[in-house]
């Protein structure tokens, strides 16, 4: 029998490193479809309705437009913390804390017009998911905690300031007992950039915090010194780069950009605060950081990948009957497929010649 072992490559596979994400996605595809056919639905169908539908049907474009919008501007923010090796797992906390920021802002300006409502809701989103990421940040570099406990921890508590919030002292009084905040006044609300659709703003500027986030990343200290500590702290020390300090850079940003892309989505879509804000788009964020490849212009494709398995789903659900989970299993696979792949681009496959065959 023929046996192989894990080979350490001179240096990291380029060709792997482009092709792993890749045949993830093909994987995924021809996994869930076998999975869904063993356990009675129809799997072939389910693969094309997720996958093909959203890309085939015109009128889904726009959905993906905007659910892509979201994933992309924080699968930057934890594109650029993950490259300084800060594991910034609460981006859908500081993702709610923005949308509540911004919520904030919308309720105090109620009945009050002009342009400069959105840029200061704007402004809210982005300081108040920065804000909720710097308690890890601080309780990192002063008490050396753990920040993926503390991050992760924190986005539950940020959901029950939600349910308290819409409950009590932002209940709309005439929303006939719903938990939930008024509808935000039309100077409070992104505007549609295509008559007829429901393409806001937003999504323009997640492609402009991309490209911002790929020049910074690629042209600029801030950049290098990101890239630097978390692939040689030795040599980022000797270097006179800070460790603290780009902890809680990494940090703050992905945080400031979490922040903005609830901003963006309680402004956009849900027009109010509701329970139902938490969509986890900063959990999903991590999977499309990781299939972009850790690189802002990755993150634009692999943002609209991940934004077509949610319109996907929700198409399969209505044509085939597939339950809502079913987005999030062919999502995880997506994920252990592309972290499973990753071996590769480190290691190869070599056989090993038994002794027998090696003196004949």
């Amino acid at each position: 029998m023929m046996q192989f072992r894990l080979e350490k490559r001179p240096e990291p596979s380029k060709l792997m490193l482009y092709v792993t994400p890749v045949a993830s996605v093909l994987l995924t595809m021809l996994v869930g479809a076998i999975i869904f056919s063993l356990i009675g639905y129809d799997g072939v169908g389910a693969v094309r309705e997720i996958f093909l539908t959203p890309l085939t049907n015109s009128f889904k474009w726009q959905d993906l437009g905007v659910k892509a919008a979201p994933l992309i501007i924080i699968g930057v923010g934890l594109s650029i913390a993950y490259r300084a090796n800060v594991w910034n797992i609460g981006a859908e906390g500081q993702y709610v804390m923005g949308g509540l920021a911004a919520t904030g802002v919308a309720l105090a300006t109620y009945g009050m017009t002009g342009w400069w409502i959105l840029p200061l809701m704007m402004i809210a989103g982005i300081a108040g998911g920065a804000a909720y990421a710097a308690v890890p940040a601080l309780l990192k570099t002063r008490l050396g905690v753990n920040e993926i406990l503390t991050s992760l921890m924190l986005t539950y508590a940020s959901v029950q300031l939600i349910y308290y919030l819409v409950r009590a002292p932002w209940k709309d009084p005439m929303g006939m007992g719903f938990p939930q905040t008024r509808r935000f006044a039309a100077d409070a609300l992104l505007p549609n950039i295509i008559p007829g659709t429901i393409v806001h703003l937003g999504v323009p500027i997640a492609i402009v915090v991309a490209l911002i986030a790929w020049f910074v990343m690629s042209r600029s200290v801030f950049g290098y010194q990101m890239k630097v500590v978390g692939a040689a702290p030795h040599a980022a020390r000797y270097g006179g780069f800070s460790e603290n300090k780009t902890i809680w850079l990494a940090l703050l940003v992905s945080g400031a950009l979490a922040g903005l892309a609830g901003m963006l989505e309680v402004a956009g879509p849900f027009q109010r605060m509701v329970p139902g804000f938490p969509t986890n788009y900063g959990f999903t964020a991590i999977i499309v950081a990781f299939l972009g490849r850790l690189n802002p212009l990755g993150v634009i494709l692999a943002g609209i990948v991940m934004a077509i398995t949610f319109v996907g789903g929700e198409v399969a659900q209505t044509t085939i009957g597939l339950s809502s989970s079913a987005t999030g299993v062919f999502q995880s696979m997506m994920l252990f497929f592309l972290l499973a792949g990753d071996i590769l681009v480190r290691y190869r496959l070599k056989r090993v010649i038994p002794a027998q065959e090696a003196r004949a």
